[in-house]
This record gives structure tokens, sequence and C-alpha cells, in this order.
């Protein structure tokens, strides 16, 4: 196959390779939601299908001496994509759904992991790479996507995406000679971004942690809200700063009596139903837990509330008690 034959089939296929990236993107970001994983808060970098530059192409099939027997098929980044996170611990949230997805079959190409094992003095480029192919024709609104299609997924963090966007063409596939100091100064930034990462995963666990996580105190709230409304709940950021502040009263028995609470006050359900579309309060579940803290911590709720003082005053007089002073 010579150049133009080449590209001329480049030419005809590429859509099918666009809609083969664009079908795998679509199926990982329903398979986050499908977790309860929202991809605009948990991937850093919103995922694009990238299909490689017709120059580009014919500059690696034909002109960097790669072994290729039939280039067009040998090469598996014709098309691809990046899920860019911010942790390490959650690449693996991403190949787990991958390598669970019945619909392609998934070859790894890189390991970062499998890598630093066999080599546990290497600081270099760090990104997990899968290949992925229909394990069966696969019909996008007519268009027929081969067995044989590859699409290439990266998978990396943050600061493994910036080390990466830094060095990759300018060190790792430069045909120039790299001077050993800038080598060496790779390497450590390399071990410094593993170091960085461990930390940051310290950090969350440890912010992560408590009362309210190990009483999924949020997600049973929610759970309530909808039972008792059949609305959706929609927590703010208010929401932990609450949380926070009353903190020492999250125990094992705060959800049984936040819903004895509601059964001996129903028409609370029925404050929150009717404010619902005015008030931005009323749609967030942990009002349930306001209303819980007014009726049985009132004087410590008035002296360390640290939201907005009208809220109290309505949430108050929902619940009956005419003054919070």
């Amino acid at each position: 196959m010579n150049e133009n034959t080449f590209l001329e089939k480049w030419i005809s296929e590429e859509p099918i390779y666009k809609a083969w990236g664009d079908f795998i993107v679509s199926q990982i970001l329903d398979a986050l939601r499908a977790k309860e994983i929202d991809p605009n808060n948990f991937l850093k970098i919103s995922p694009k299908v990238r299909i490689k530059d017709q120059k580009s192409l014919i500059d690696k099939a034909f002109y960097r001496n790669k072994p290729y027997v039939n280039p067009y098929d040998e090469i598996e980044d014709k098309v691809g994509t990046r899920f860019v996170v911010l942790l390490t611990e959650d690449i693996t949230e991403i190949c787990e759904i991958i390598k669970s997805n019945d619909t392609w079959t998934t070859f790894t190409a890189r390991d970062f992991e499998e890598e630093k094992s066999l080599d546990p003095l290497l600081f270099a480029y760090q990104s997990m790479h899968f290949i992925l192919r229909p394990r069966q024709e696969v019909n996008l609104d007519g268009l027929i996507i081969p067995t044989h299609i590859p699409c290439e997924v990266q998978i990396r963090t943050l600061l493994q995406h910036a080390h990466a966007e830094l060095t990759h063409d300018a060190v790792y596939k430069t045909k120039n000679k790299i001077k050993p100091t800038v080598l060496r100064t790779v390497a450590k930034c390399m071990a410094l971004i593993e170091t960085t990462d461990k930390f940051f995963v310290e950090a969350t666990h440890d912010l992560n942690s408590g009362p309210i996580t190990e009483f999924k105190i949020i997600e049973r709230l929610d759970s309530l809200y909808l039972t008792e409304t059949g609305l959706y709940s929609h927590n703010q950021k208010s929401s932990l700063i609450v949380f926070d502040t009353f903190e020492k009263f999250i125990n094992e028995q705060l959800f049984d009596n936040i819903k004895q609470l509601l059964v001996d006050h129903p028409y609370l359900i029925r404050k929150i139903k009717e404010r619902y579309s005015s008030f931005n309060f009323y749609q967030q579940s942990y009002i349930l837990f306001v209303y819980w803290l007014i009726e049985n911590k009132k004087y410590t709720v008035i002296d360390e509330w640290p939201l907005d003082r009208k809220i109290l005053e309505y949430l108050a007089t929902d619940i009956g008690i005419n003054s919070i002073t």
C-alpha cells in the first residue's frame, strides 16, 4: 500500500473511526453516571475524540522507520481519546469500566503500574493505554463499525497529564539527543508527581473520613427526601458547611431520629413541597437535618449557625418555633 492508497482508504473510513471513538466516550460517561459519579466533577478535562491528522498519519506510517508490515492496520491510534482524573486511585474507576464492558475487546497497550513493578527505579512518562475494538460489528445510526477498528484510550491523572504535555514530544519522541541533565530533571519531576499524588490521596482520605461518610448520612437523607417528597434533592456546598459545623451530632441514631421527626411533624414535608420551586434551600435534603437540629439542639444551632440567619428563621417557623434568639 503506497501513500495515495493509504490516504484514500483513511479518508473513506475516517467517519467510522470517529463514530467508534464517540461511542466509547459515551459508554464510559454513561457508566460513570450509572455509578452515581458526576463526570463533570470526576473528570478534570472533558474527554474528546481525537482523529489523527492526515499528514501525521502518513509520517508515522511511512517515514519514522517503524517496523510495520501493514501500517494501516498496525497503527492503532488513528482515533483516540483521553480521560484525565485527579488521583491515581481514580484511574482504577475508569479501568474497571473499560474492562467490564462487553461491547469491545480490551488490550492493555501500556500499564504504568506494571512498568514500575518491572523497573522500580523508573520515573518516566506515565499513562494507562488501552486499545478497544468492537467484539462484534456495531451499528451506530446506520454506520457499521467492523471488529478490526481500534481506538486508543489513555487514562492519566492531572499531574501526569501536565508532565506528558511538557515532555512527551519534546523528550520521549524527539530524534535529537537529549542532555543527561534534562533527562534527570524530567525524572525528578515524575518522582515529585508520584510523591505529590500520594499526599493528595492521603489528604483526600482524611477529608472524606468521619461520621458523615461512616454513616452515609448524605446518601440516606437524599433517599429519605425523595421517598417522602417525591422530589429530587440538589445539595449545594453550603450543606457541607452545616454538616461540618454540627458534625458532633452525627451518629448512628441520627437518621432514625430524623425519620421519627417526620412522623411527629408530617406537615414539614408539605412545607418542603410548597416551597421547593421558590427557595433553593428547600431543594436540599440536608434541610431534614436542620429541622432536627432546631427541634433538638436549638441553643447550639442559634449560637453556631454558619449560614444566613434568615434561613434559620424560616425553618424555625416551619417547625413551630417562633423565636430563635
